[in-house]
């Protein structure tokens, strides 16, 4: 949404700022990552387009350098769900509820779901876009301060079950072949945990159907 700060935490080319300022989206940006060769990617970027007075870029490990009042739109996209679950658990200011966060995990949503809701984040909506056999998830959340406990099923899949057509279905099978391959390759020392994955496998399915 239109806003005057916007920060993008891994920010690779900047493309992502660069883009939203071209379109009056927002009127100023952080462009922050933890590698130096990716600032300079986004640095040819900013200076491509003149944008030099408008981004600017940060060395940071996640939000470690980033202040509050830079950010009103947040996007972090294109890490691991447990690094991006560990970024919304260690930044206490994140939880206020001027911040939006638009999160694009790659592995593991179950821990953004889980952190998300546990911390006092509503999850908005979600949306999903497929990228040749790749499947990208983006979660757009913002601080209620009612921490939540879902059902377990809810981690994995979210609210991909209410539209369980197009690429939401696609992501909705490889997240249930991945639980069915741990489930099995667990199966011969853990049954426990098998048995428990199996019940979340089965929750998601009947969910998946229900809107069908």
């Amino acid at each position: 949404m239109p806003c005057d700060a916007f920060a993008d935490i891994g920010t690779d080319h900047a493309y992502l700022p660069a883009w939203l300022i071209q379109n009056g989206v927002v009127r100023r940006a952080v462009a922050a990552d933890i590698h130096k060769k990716p600032l300079e990617n986004a640095q040819k970027t900013i200076s491509l387009y003149g944008l030099e007075n408008q981004i600017e870029l940060r060395l940071s490990d996640g939000f470690a350098k980033i202040l509050p009042d830079e950010a009103e739109e947040i996007a972090v996209a294109g890490m691991g769900g447990e690094q991006i679950a560990a970024m919304i658990e260690n930044t206490p200011w994140l939880k206020a509820v001027d911040k939006h966060l638009i999160l694009q995990p790659m592995t593991h949503y179950e821990d953004v779901r889980r952190s998300l809701c546990e911390n006092g984040f509503s999850i908005l909506c979600e949306k999903t876009v497929a990228e040749g056999e790749r499947v990208y998830l983006v979660i757009s959340a913002c601080y209620t301060g009612a921490a939540e406990e879902k059902p377990e099923w809810y981690y994995y899949a979210g609210k991909l079950t209410e539209d369980p057509t197009g690429t939401n279905d696609l992501l909705l099978q490889k997240i249930l072949k991945r639980l069915k391959k741990r489930a099995v390759s667990v199966a011969p020392s853990d049954p426990e945990t098998a048995e428990h994955l199996e019940s979340i496998i089965k929750e998601i399915e009947n969910e998946r159907r229900k809107h069908l």
